[in-house]
């Protein structure tokens, strides 16, 4: 099929942001930091990094499997597609939400975006409290709430996340997304290619391997943030907890607006990409 007009223009919306957004040009301070990272990985001994990163992306495996059968998460997909019945009847599946316009999908997606940004804004208020057990879960639990992100987001566009291939591409794009700018352009390329070069659209048969130590900024950026936040709460200061709690909660609801503004950015192009090649 073709696009529309307003398809015709998002996606060519969609190409001037590919040119511009991933164009970034390398600091020093960024490439000692690369070259620190990289060297002190190297330290650790090949067969304890590898299990290292298998382990990651195993723990990865298994949080996004259980996002996507928790029954949350299957009763907004069909409250999605009881709202997307109201505009046409013959919708049934994820598929099928193919059908609709990509304006009401993204309506759609607009919706779980801002529900994905209060969440963790607050998520990262209560971690801010500097309660020791919330610090300690603001890590999985950020993650958590930006791979369901991710999965919701996919899901409104009509990618069905119960095949393997999906809950793959899902991960990665959450992968992409959270990488530092200027590891992201290779990566989305190879994403897009992926997407695009898929021999059976349900199985996945490319690379599982999923993290390596350019992403473990992120990660490390988050117990950096509640190593600090337990050191300024242990003042005992009410205008101090204030400040944390401002400080954690800017810091995730940023996050996860990042990641949910680029999961929508592929799903859309990925989408427009499909109408047009099968055209």
């Amino acid at each position: 099929m073709g696009l529309s007009d307003y398809e015709l223009k998002l996606y060519r919306e969609l190409q001037n942001w590919e040119e511009t957004f991933f164009v970034e040009e390398t600091n020093d301070f960024e490439r000692m930091y690369d070259y620190w990272l990289e060297e002190s990985i190297e330290l650790i001994p090949d067969e304890l990094r590898e299990r290292f990163f298998n382990n990651l992306d195993q723990w990865l495996f298994y949080v996004q499997n259980a996002i996507q059968q928790s029954q949350n998460v299957n009763e907004k997909i069909e409250l999605i597609l009881t709202q997307a019945q109201i505009h046409n009847n013959q919708i049934q599946t994820v598929a099928d939400l193919k059908l609709l316009p990509i304006e009401q999908l993204n309506h759609f997606a607009n919706q779980q975006i801002s529900n994905h940004q209060l969440l963790s804004l607050f998520q990262g208020g209560m971690s801010g409290s500097g309660h020791t057990l919330l610090l300690g879960a603001d890590l999985p639990l950020m993650l958590t709430i930006n791979l369901r992100a991710v999965q919701l987001i996919g899901s409104t566009y009509g990618y069905d996340m119960r095949y393997p291939f999906e809950m793959m591409i899902a991960l990665k794009v959450f992968y992409c997304a959270t990488l530092p700018k200027r590891f992201q352009k290779m990566f989305w390329q190879e994403l897009m290619e992926e997407v695009t070069n898929a021999s059976i659209p349900f199985l996945y048969e490319g690379n599982e391997k999923i993290t390596d130590a350019s992403w473990l900024t992120r990660p490390l950026s988050q117990i950096l943030k509640g190593w600090f936040i337990y050191l300024f709460n242990k003042k005992k200061e009410t205008s101090n907890s204030l400040f944390s709690i401002v400080f954690s909660a800017g810091i995730n609801y940023a996050i996860t607006k990042k990641v949910v503004s680029f999961a929508k950015r592929f799903y859309q192009y990925r989408l427009l990409q499909e109408k047009l090649d099968n055209h």
